[in-house]
């Protein structure tokens, strides 16, 4: 496999290590904060009507009703989300602190909000949530000094013990978040050094069918584009697996190309025959699946909760069990059969049937087509072949595409399908 191909299998991504961890912090943190503020925000709308402070109600309406919004609503971009999340604790803060003065809860929400922007948007944007912090408390330290502002009365409070209340209050605001911002620097470089690591092993494993066979390093990369694109396109279609979500995409599109490790185990006799095997050969190819799952499987005893791992055993083992329960190694049928190896089942059979081997001519992709439908509910899933169908032509231009896959159109097919 050369390094060009192995490049295109595997794609590290250094501003994806910590998408999924920010995601659940962001919805834990504010679907809390949406149930726990019921009876804040009711109780602080009923003080503001009867003090007749209708412009905080209507403040208060707005910044609950954000909150709902981003916590709830499915189709903005995480990104959107943080950002809106991040400045309603500034806006908050900032209306607590301008209508009700330093005894009020205004501090509280401006402390988190530089913290809160270091966790989800990063260490440039934490900086800025502070100098933002910072002008906002000067200016207000102005307009208290000129009596612009109307606070509550307190007595013996000046100027002077605004600006040392402020001072105190941004160098302890930046040592949180600076701590935060190193902290998670640190974590997101492991978080690298371990997906490098994971990719390498799975780049290894692969590497043991490809000695095997000329063809695989190609058949590798279009596995993974294949896999991923079905995996996507079910993602969208009804009746979702529960199983199916962005973090299994992610998995099966590296996972995929272990399907056949078990191939090392095979004789070179039976593995590279042109002609039909005999039925005791065929039983020895048959044995591929177990001895892959088995290889997987003592590298799980070092790392028993990796999940590439724990889904590379369910397509190594599985991805030759059909629907109807006619498959091997186990005869397993339907849901039992793992929703990766099922996945991987029908796209291992799509390119086996493309591409050309050493004993067949490659068939076209409407004959592939044709009996990849003669195998709904036979050998593959139904829902899977349904959605197959809805993107066969994607399936179709990196199949014709691969058959010379130092080809510009093949490598504008590959942009294409990492893309989806």
């Amino acid at each position: 496999m050369s390094e060009s191909l192995t490049a295109q299998i595997i794609q590290i991504e250094p501003d994806d290590a910590l998408p999924l961890w920010r995601h659940t912090i962001f919805m834990r943190l504010f679907t809390t904060l949406v149930i726990i503020c019921v009876p804040v925000y009711i109780t602080s709308v009923y003080l503001c009507i009867e003090q007749g402070i209708w412009y905080m109600a209507i403040f208060d309406t707005i910044a609950y009703g954000l909150m709902i919004f981003v916590v709830f609503y499915s189709s903005i971009t995480d990104k959107t989300r943080y950002m809106c999340g991040c400045g309603l604790a500034f806006f908050i803060g900032a209306g607590f602190l301008i209508v009700l003065g330093p005894s009020g809860a205004g501090f509280f929400w401006l402390f988190t909000f530089p913290p809160l922007t270091s966790v989800l948007l990063g260490s440039k944007a934490a900086i800025a949530a502070q100098l933002i912090n910072a002008v906002l408390l000067i200016i207000t330290g102005v307009a208290f000094h000129y009596q612009w502002l109307h606070w509550p009365v307190m007595e013996h409070f000046s100027t002077l013990i605004w600006y040392v209340v402020v001072i105190n209050f941004l160098v302890t605001c930046a040592i949180v978040t600076q701590s935060i911002s190193y902290l998670l620097g640190k974590l997101t470089h492991s978080l690298q050094s371990t997906l490098a690591s994971r990719q390498a092993t799975v780049i290894g494993l692969a590497k043991l069918a490809e000695y095997r066979d000329n063809d695989t390093g190609a058949h590798l990369i279009r596995m993974q584009q294949y896999a991923k694109m079905l995996a996507k396109q079910r993602l969208e279609d009804e009746q979702v697996p529960e199983e199916l979500t962005e973090a299994f995409i992610k998995e099966i599109s590296l996972s995929s190309i272990l399907h056949d490790i078990g191939k090392v185990g095979v004789a070179d006799h039976i593995l590279l025959k042109p002609g039909k095997l005999t039925p005791a050969e065929f039983e020895h190819i048959k044995a591929h699946p177990q001895m892959g799952a088995k290889v997987i499987d003592s590298l799980l005893k070092y790392a028993p909760q990796c999940q590439f791992l724990l889904m590379g055993r369910d397509i190594a083992g599985g991805h030759h069990e059909k629907w109807d329960g006619s498959g091997y190694p186990k005869g397993i049928k339907g849901e039992a059969i793992p929703l990766s190896a099922r996945i991987v089942a029908l796209v291992d059979v799509y390119d086996a049937l493309t591409s050309p081997r050493c004993y067949k001519r490659p068939f076209t992709h409407q004959e592939a087509k044709d009996i990849i439908l003669a195998g709904r509910s036979t050998h593959f899933d139904p829902a899977l072949v349904d959605s197959f169908i809805s993107i066969e032509h994607r399936f179709a231009e990196l199949s014709q595409a691969s058959l010379s896959h130092h080809s510009a159109s093949y490598e504008s097919a590959l942009k294409t399908a990492n893309s989806v």
